[in-house]
């Protein structure tokens, strides 16, 4: 009998990582929990890329800051894992007689739930990473999987030179077998080693890769396991090596393992910066969406309210706008991503800003309606700026990066009563109630816990 993908493989999501280059938007809430495009969660892309895979278990490792995941996750009915034939289960840390078992990386979120996933009695282990923005049916790269006889493959994506620096390369053959691996290697250090993994003109047209300014193979941080090879290297001599990337990857090299990647030719983003995750919101604002959401239903949990209300006299153009949200007469919103309940008042020109909206569901009462909103003031003018939940601005505020350099604007913001993100580095907590990202000027307000209607986030007239 010839066993089907939904007899043998499972789902394992790390889900757990702090994400700490995401600065403020994860002062309250694990990575994958942090808002998207709207009404999305980014943990939505890849439970929704399991569930269209017909892959029939989902087990999600948790650690930081989880309940908002929680919360969204629930008992995974959203992607339709409630039932018998189909499950989820989320993976908490534990502890175990006196030791609370924690997850020190990728890898290690693996090892301390390895009971848990071999319980499931899978052939295959697809471990993935909970935390990157894309659309694929995981079937073709476990096909491939099997096709090449790999022991491990792992998901690659092309990307340009410039974005080497951050992500883990690796160098391939015309096969597709992996040759070698680099993590993360700086460009002014490491220059001869970024030339050698280059895609070789063959390899882009094997690839079907035309982009000229597309020259490497980045890893996803997806990886496809025999399930008696992903046991061989998380236990035993390995027990101590805690990545996927810069440590479990390579060794599995070095031990002669069949080794392949399989490469994603489409649009994929790590949204683990402030910069890319800004940038990422406003691809998606563009003519042609890189995915189209239309389309390509992504699953989520959605939240019962009216239509988004746009006033006559109201411009918005280049913008996805949420349920719950209004905006009113005179306002100009250009390159707009907005959440559930985002009101803008009359007058307002909003430009490059993804604002995540209301904290909760209280659309239907007044008092709680305006406690949870997010608020644009009258008259505001509003330039790159990232506003997590329950954020309100007061009337004729003027936010521009071209307005002062990020440290004269962390002057004016402390003088108006915030304090700057900072981390803790005995206790490990995060504080603070903005962020200013040097790369792009960019302004992040932290998600406002009162959300009363008096207590503004920044005052009438403010202006950096």
């Amino acid at each position: 009998m010839v066993r089907t993908i939904e007899e043998y493989v499972v789902g394992f999501v790390m889900a757990g990582g702090r994400g700490t280059r995401l600065r403020i938007l994860t002062r309250d809430r694990v990575k994958p929990a942090v808002g998207i495009f709207g009404k999305y969660r980014i943990f939505d892309f890849v439970a929704t890329n399991i569930a269209y895979s017909g892959i029939p278990t989902m087990l999600v490792a948790t650690q930081f800051e989880p309940r908002s995941l929680h919360r969204h996750v629930n008992n995974g009915e959203i992607w339709g894992f409630n039932g018998r034939a189909k499950e989820l289960e989320i993976l908490p840390p534990y502890q175990s007689g006196k030791n609370l078992i924690s997850f020190e990386g990728t890898a290690s979120s693996v090892r301390e739930n390895l009971d848990v996933l071999n319980r499931k009695n899978p052939n295959i282990a697809l471990i993935l990473a909970g935390d990157h923005i894309y659309c694929t049916n995981y079937q073709d790269s476990i096909q491939r999987h099997r096709k090449t006889n790999a022991d491990v493959t792992v998901m690659a994506n092309a990307i340009p030179r410039e974005k080497v620096p951050d992500c883990g390369i690796m160098k391939i053959d015309e096969q597709g077998k992996i040759l070698g691996f680099a993590e993360k290697p700086a460009e002014d250090t490491q220059k001869d080693l970024i030339d050698s993994f280059a895609l070789t003109e063959r390899a882009k047209k094997i690839l079907g890769i035309t982009d000229p300014s597309i020259t490497h193979l980045a890893s996803m941080g997806n990886y496809i396991f025999d399930t008696n090879k992903l046991n061989k290297y998380l236990t035993g001599d390995y027990k101590d090596m805690n990545d996927f990337g810069s440590e479990i990857i390579p060794a599995i090299k070095l031990d002669g393992e069949n080794i392949y990647a399989w490469v994603f030719n489409g649009y994929w983003r790590d949204v683990g910066k402030l910069k890319d995750y800004f940038d990422c919101n406003m691809e998606f604002c563009g003519d042609k969406q890189p995915i189209d959401l239309l389309i390509n239903q992504i699953l989520t949990a959605e939240r019962s309210l009216p239509s988004a209300y746009i006033a006559n006299g109201a411009v918005v153009s280049g913008s996805i706008l949420s349920p719950g949200s209004e905006v009113y007469k005179g306002s100009n919103l250009t390159n707009v991503v907005a959440g559930y309940q985002v009101v803008v008042e009359e007058g307002c020109t909003l430009d490059h800003c993804v604002l995540l909206g209301a904290d909760r569901n209280e659309y239907f009462n007044d008092e709680l309606r305006r406690k949870y909103e997010t608020l644009i003031g009258k008259g505001s003018r509003l330039s790159n700026v990232i506003f997590d939940k329950n954020v309100k601005i007061g009337r004729n505020v003027e936010i521009n990066p071209k307005n002062a350099t990020p440290k004269e604007r962390e002057k004016l913001l402390i003088q108006a009563g915030l304090e700057p993100y900072t981390e803790n580095n005995d206790t490990g907590t995060i504080s603070g109630d903005f962020y200013i990202e040097p790369e792009g000027n960019i302004l992040v307000l932290g998600k406002q816990r009162t959300g009363l209607p008096q207590d503004l986030t920044l005052p009438d007239g403010f202006r950096c």
